[in-house]
């Protein structure tokens, strides 16, 4: 048997992200021309798992497709890459379908939509030497207690009280624990990657508890089985609307996920995947990257923290500046895109302003128009 193996659960509707998401699963959004479940597959076998399991539900087939198209046997060496199409319940409940194809002594549970620098070997050597049941990997944030909710953990990094959003009296009541070598954080937030001993499997088994987070941690701590947490200052952005995607794109650009970098080669802080066909006087300015063949007419300017797609042709004296473009995009002349998203498979007409706006897939914009703070529905025409 194995020591590691991995289970990345991609099963999401990514209903918080619509209308991105309308027509492809989450885990296939781009980030800076990669999928994010490219990313979350990168990240495990950069960590040296051998064997990683994808547990895919919400347009699975479509997924499935794309990861066994892009993951081929000469890109993943001696790495055993298995997707599995279900119907689960929750996290945990997508973990206990896959215990038969588990092969290992210790798991790590992982997500295709986030994107993250977690140090994963390091968190799994920590899994490692504490030798408990469960290890939940944790990062520090700025953010309210309330969204993140709050853990007490002891000097060794052992967790005696976990709420994943805690009302005010459990809050005060946890507060008040005596012991003066427990540590009470409330901006710790749990990032959702997981390593799991495989006794995890029978005790799910036992259960029929559903979820991870509101659950089985809860569970395991009423229990006295020992639970950890591994806390560390890293990059992790969770995508889960409009707004947090853009920043995803940014940061990546910033190189605030170093080493997780934009798709392409770098040309000083550009980072190109293909050919771009430019024009006269065309400025493209750092960070930035650009998909395979881009066509860049005359006088375009394209200011920092864009992220270009494939097959994107932007006509004379447009200005792109932060914002993401997609795939099969032809934007007019005169435009000015600002703060945008623009989905696969849009034409915008010329002298047409775009700021804070979503253009969702297949919709078509005319001449001189101007979208201001607004998302568009698929397959708009005006």
């Amino acid at each position: 048997m194995r020591e590691w193996s991995a289970i990345i659960l991609a099963g999401g509707k990514g209903s918080r992200l619509m209308p991105l998401t309308s027509l492809v699963p989450k885990p296939l959004v781009k980030v800076t021309n990669k999928a994010m479940v490219d990313y979350s597959i990168a990240h495990l076998i950069f960590a040296d798992i051998k064997h990683i399991i994808l547990a895919l539900a919400y347009m699975g087939q479509e997924l499935k497709e794309y990861i066994e198209k892009t993951w081929t046997p000469d890109k993943l060496g001696d790495v055993e890459l298995e997707c599995v199409i279900q119907e689960s319940k929750g996290t945990a409940d997508a973990y206990r379908l896959l215990s038969n194809n588990i092969d290992s002594e210790k798991i790590v549970v992982s997500m295709a939509d986030i994107v993250t620098n977690l140090p994963m070997r390091e968190f799994m050597d920590f899994h490692s030497e504490k030798m408990g049941t469960a290890t939940i990997s944790m990062k520090t944030s700025e953010s309210h207690t309330s969204q993140y909710g709050v853990v007490l953990l002891d000097q060794n990094r052992k967790i005696y009280l976990f709420l994943e959003k805690p009302a005010p009296m459990e809050l005060y009541l946890s507060s008040m624990a005596q012991r003066t070598d427990l540590f009470l954080h409330t901006n710790i937030i749990n990032t959702g990657i997981y390593c799991f001993n495989k006794e995890i499997g029978s005790i799910l088994q036992e259960t029929g508890l559903m979820d991870f987070g509101g659950e089985v941690f809860p569970y395991l701590l009423d229990n006295n089985y020992d639970l950890y947490g591994f806390v560390k200052n890293y990059y992790w952005l969770d995508c889960g609307n409009a707004e947090t995607y853009l920043w995803a794109n940014w940061d990546l650009l910033r190189k605030y996920s170093w080493p997780i970098t934009p798709n392409g080669e770098e040309y000083d802080g550009i980072y190109v995947m293909g050919v771009i066909n430019s024009g006269q006087n065309v400025s493209i300015e750092k960070p930035s990257c650009f998909g395979e063949l881009v066509e860049l007419h005359n006088r375009v300017k394209i200011k920092p923290l864009c992220s270009i797609g494939a097959h994107v042709q932007i006509g004379e004296d447009t200005i792109i500046e932060k914002s993401v473009i997609w795939d099969n995009v032809k934007i007019g002349a005169g435009c000015h895109v600002d703060g945008s998203i623009v989905c696969n498979n849009c034409e915008i007409g010329d002298n047409v302003v775009l700021h804070n706006a979503i253009v969702a897939p297949n919709s078509k914009i005319s001449d001189d128009i101007q979208i201001r703070d607004k998302t568009l529905d698929v397959g708009t025409n005006i």
